[in-house]
């Protein structure tokens, strides 16, 4: 993939670096409210990294994702759970809005990064939502080193990591908030 705008590398690189520290630090979150405000934060900087870089697929997907975000976080803060159809319609947005802004075969690779981030965001189990978050974030590592968002890949790596040690913390130990 290429980068359509000239200058705009380095820029992406910036926006990944910012976006890395708001991924890393969501999944440290013990509150799924807190998890989610971050989560939003940095989709929006990956929106604009992958549209900078002609990544439509994973820009179109992931501002689904940013609009999952806010609404599971309107659910969160009134103290409820989105239904069994909200999750479908977003599933359903995912799958229609890959198959229409498909590049190639690497297309996929967002998919299932959004797909399995958007089943384990909908459970209220925040372990459930870290251990999706492993497929979603190995995925992305894929799909951001191939459009060259070299800072997307290391923050996908470190948020896989990040994600790992808050399992061994949070779900392997069952350290108590």
């Amino acid at each position: 993939m290429n980068i359509p705008y000239p200058g705009s590398f380095a820029f992406v690189q910036i926006l990944g670096i910012i976006t890395l520290i708001l991924f890393v630090i969501s999944v440290q979150q013990r509150k799924k409210e807190n998890f989610l405000l971050f989560q939003i934060a940095g989709t929006l900087l990956f929106i604009l990294q992958y549209v900078l870089t002609g990544s439509y697929t994973a820009a179109i997907l992931f501002t689904i994702v940013l609009i999952r975000g806010l609404v599971f976080f309107y659910y969160k803060k009134k103290g409820l759970k989105p239904s069994r159809a909200v999750l479908i319609i977003f599933l359903t947005a995912l799958g229609i809005s890959t198959i229409i802004s498909w590049q190639n075969i690497l297309s996929i690779m967002p998919l299932i990064a959004t797909a399995a981030k958007t089943w384990g965001t909908w459970q209220d189990n925040m372990g459930h939502t870290r251990k999706t978050s492993l497929l979603a974030q190995s995925s992305m590592i894929i799909y951001n080193l191939s459009a060259h968002i070299y800072t997307g890949a290391l923050t996908e790596a470190c948020n896989l990591v990040s994600t790992i040690i808050a399992i061994k913390r949070y779900d392997f130990y069952k350290e108590k908030p």
